[in-house]
């Protein structure tokens, strides 16, 4: 063996700090330490003595901070004392004298070597110092872990080849040393002694136990003695903690024979079976070797992941960010449905869905409530109502102070889904809808112009709408745009104990002068494309229907869980909608009649959360429901080809003439032709709920 081969050179230690020991400090940190820099903050870490075979690192996690040393320790652990030392800024953290600073800190540790305390308390021997820099806001933590040891200690070698315990001693000597371990003191288990005595016996002492029979100097005594120290490395090099022993050893015992070599166990779990002894010697005589130790610089600097001198960073903004927490917290439900009952469950394209709820009343609230449920991120409300003291009770986003403060609907309902999920992305776009019926003066001509420029606007950038609103002709032109811009579009409207959802039927590009004819009645379960929409069943164009009535007329008044039950279905439809392979060309889910007059359901009208019905009736009188569908209607005075390609070709124009002009859209449409004499068997299914 060659004598570099025979120094003795020192596996380095390393720390692994849980995510839990960072989010215990940030909490500390906020509501303890505050500002304080540059305190000791004690710690404790701890070793498993149960693990072997591999390199142990120092464990770290939030009962760290405790108070007291027998709460984080347990029989197969080695604890060890610590400090932590915290910066404020970056910059503070960067601009450490590190030399200095391991100088600094480790006083504790040179005094316990020359006052001889750590011969009676071992643990002060294995004290770790963790320099950090804590960035809350990104919830990343900068730290540089260091094991103090002495620097100036003279050159070592081994004096015979090392061996296992396993080698070296019978199996029954292993079982009194395992024993021997389990039994040792909480400050004990780190360094300590093993003694053969007569007769083979081997003896788990105390560290002061062999130092004082050391001290006898009787050359036979001491040729039984080891000196034992826990060590987390598992390299053919013994562990970094041997140094502090060494050191310990040369300024306490100067009367051990150094030059003939000295006998160490590397001790590495309970068992010794993968323990390792090590005969050290010195090359040169030690005489000088307490004094270098007490004044010289001290090394213990970790290397980062790397494998270079500098510090690690632990970026725990994934696991530690409240608002992702909250996020991942908010997906469980949804996640777990995959599990099991919807493995195919298409989760990203319902949380990238970007959804425009014209309404901001009782369904409204109810609709923006249920697609949180769903995980929908992007919700955009269109109303110009303020929120009165009425609303508070049946429109579950507002509240009292709402209604106090006058606050629009829009801004009180952005405010409510952020309190619920701040992550969401929220607007509210105050504007009054244009309305057939209801006349546009020419104060109002411009207003009107760049509210429905508005409405076009959102309507480019949003992929479904919901058509709350509180009468049947506020739903035309958001009809007859969903219509022309080829977005899914779901009505839901109120009577006193009824309700109607529904979803449009989709429209192709019509041009000027075309009339599309209304498909077959045999057609019991038409494609999207031949679906009516809202205004399909109509025989007159939307009038005012606010005009001439009493005070209950133009309000909704319905009983008050309707609209829970028509948000909900409104909502389902949707989702069952997106996730059918044919989107909005789906066929619709017939009803019980229909089915039994079609001989049998048709398998193209289910997907992957089971049929999605085109018209959804139902009645809380009689608690019944009823699957409908309403044809594409040719003359339909708000998805008809002349409508939608007048519309593209006049815009806003077009819009004023149907809000000023009476029947512009019966004639426009083709719907006064309807009314010659020789139509008078015309069979015409009128709509005449009230809406919310």
């Amino acid at each position: 063996m060659s004598e570099d081969d025979q120094t003795v050179k020192f596996a380095k230690l390393r720390c692994a700090p849980e995510p839990s020991f960072w989010a215990k400090f940030a909490e500390l940190k906020i509501d303890k330490f505050k500002l304080d820099e540059n305190i000791k903050i004690p710690l404790w870490g701890s070793y498993n003595l149960e693990e072997t075979g591999h390199d142990q690192p120092l464990f770290l996690d939030y009962t760290s901070f405790n108070d007291d040393l027998e709460t984080t320790t347990h029989k197969s652990s080695i604890s060890c004392r610590g400090y932590m030392i915290n910066t404020n800024t970056l910059e503070s953290y960067k601009s450490i004298d590190m030399k200095n600073f391991l100088k600094t800190n480790s006083e504790d540790l040179l005094n316990s070597m020359k006052d001889g305390t750590a011969v009676d308390d071992p643990s002060k021997l294995m004290i770790f110092l963790l320099l950090c820099f804590s960035d809350l806001k990104k919830y990343k933590f900068y730290y540089w872990a260091a094991h103090p040891a002495p620097f100036d200690l003279p050159e070592m070698l081994y004096a015979e080849p090392h061996v296992t315990l396993l080698t070296k001693f019978p199996q029954s000597l292993l079982d009194n040393f395992k024993d021997g371990l389990r039994n040792l003191s909480t400050d004990s288990k780190g360094f300590f002694s093993v003694i053969i005595e007569d007769s083979n016996i081997l003896k788990v002492k105390k560290l002061s136990d062999a130092i004082a029979l050391a001290s006898k100097k009787d050359e036979k005594i001491t040729e039984n003695i080891y000196y034992a120290f826990y060590d987390p490395c598992s390299s053919a090099a013994p562990g970094w903690p041997l140094r502090n022993l060494l050191s310990l050893l040369f300024i306490q015992c100067p009367y051990l024979n150094y030059q003939k070599g000295v006998k160490f166990i590397s001790v590495r779990g309970f068992s010794g079976k993968d323990s390792v002894i090590f005969t050290i010697k010195t090359k040169d005589p030690v005489e000088q070797c307490a004094s270098k130790i007490l004044d010289g610089n001290l090394v213990g600097w970790e290397t980062n992941v790397r494998g270079k001198m500098g510090p690690n960073i632990a970026d725990l903004s994934e696991s530690m960010n409240p608002s992702k927490l909250f996020d991942r917290a908010v997906s469980l439900n949804l996640k777990l449905m995959k599990w099991r009952l919807v493995p195919d469950l298409d989760l990203d394209c319902i949380s990238n869905l970007r959804c425009l709820l014209l309404g901001a009343g009782t369904l409204g609230c109810s609709v923006s409530r249920i697609l949180l449920g769903w995980g929908v991120q992007n919700i955009t409300f269109v109303d110009n109502s303020v929120v009165s003291l009425s609303n508070t009770v049946r429109q579950s986003l507002y509240t009292y102070e709402d209604a106090m403060n006058r606050l629009p609907k829009v801004e009180a309902a952005k405010n409510a889904l952020l309190r619920i999920n701040p992550n969401l992305k929220v607007e509210g776009v105050n504007l009054q809808i244009p309305m057939p019926g209801h006349v546009v003066g020419a104060s109002l001509l411009e207003p009107t112009k760049q509210a429905i420029a508005k409405l076009e606007e959102l309507y480019t950038r949003h992929d479904v709408v919901f058509l709350l609103l509180d009468s049947r002709e506020a739903r035309w032109l958001p009809t007859v745009m969903c219509a022309s811009y080829g977005l899914v579009a779901i009505n839901a409207a109120l009577g006193f104990d009824s309700y109607t959802v529904q979803r449009h039927g989709t429209r192709h590009e019509a041009t000027s002068g075309e009339r599309n004819e209304s498909p077959g009645v045999g057609v019991k379960a038409p494609a999207g494309k031949d679906l009516g929409c809202y205004f399909c069943n109509d025989v007159t164009q939307p009038g005012n229907s606010q005009a001439d009535r009493t005070l209950d007329q133009q309000c909704t008044v319905s009983r008050p869980g309707l609209s829970n039950v028509a948000g909900g279905l409104a909502v389902e439809l949707m989702i069952a909608l997106m996730q059918h392979e044919d989107r909005a060309e789906a066929r619709p889910l017939l009803g019980e009649a229909a089915r039994a007059y079609n001989s049998s359901p048709d398998p193209e009208s289910l997907g992957l959360l089971g049929g999605v019905p085109h018209t959804i009736r139902g009645s809380l009188s009689t608690y019944e429901t009823m699957l409908t569908v309403t044809h594409r209607f040719a003359s339909c005075t708000a998805c008809s080809a002349p409508v939608l390609a007048e519309y593209k070709a006049r815009k806003g124009d077009f819009v004023l003439d149907a809000c000023n002009q009476p029947n512009y859209l019966e004639k426009l449409s083709g719907l006064n032709e309807l009314f010659r004499p020789d139509l008078d068997e015309l069979c015409c299914a009128l709509d005449s709920d009230d809406e919310d």
